[in-house]
């Protein structure tokens, strides 16, 4: 499998999603393990910024959104009174 565009590459990552969960000997399996391969082989050739991933103003992080889990994204605006 080989992956042409960022459309197949999107397309790609929703179906390997889709198929997380199926058996490794299955069909699903293989194809699953098909599609990481392409969607590694893909990231390794395109590495840069906005290679693999969506365009900046697409993303799922929001200026108030930190890096990690656990913490509101508003924490800076917390204050003692």
């Amino acid at each position: 499998m080989h992956i042409a565009n960022h459309d197949e590459y999107n397309a790609a990552v929703q179906r390997a999603a889709a198929l997380s969960d199926a058996l490794p000997k299955s069909e699903e399996g293989l194809e699953f393990q098909r599609l990481t391969s392409a969607i590694r082989e893909w990231d390794e050739a395109h590495k840069g910024e906005n290679a693999h991933g969506p365009e900046l103003d697409q993303s799922l992080l929001r200026p108030d959104d930190l890096p990690f889990s656990g913490l509101p994204g508003n924490l800076g605006k917390l204050h003692k009174d």
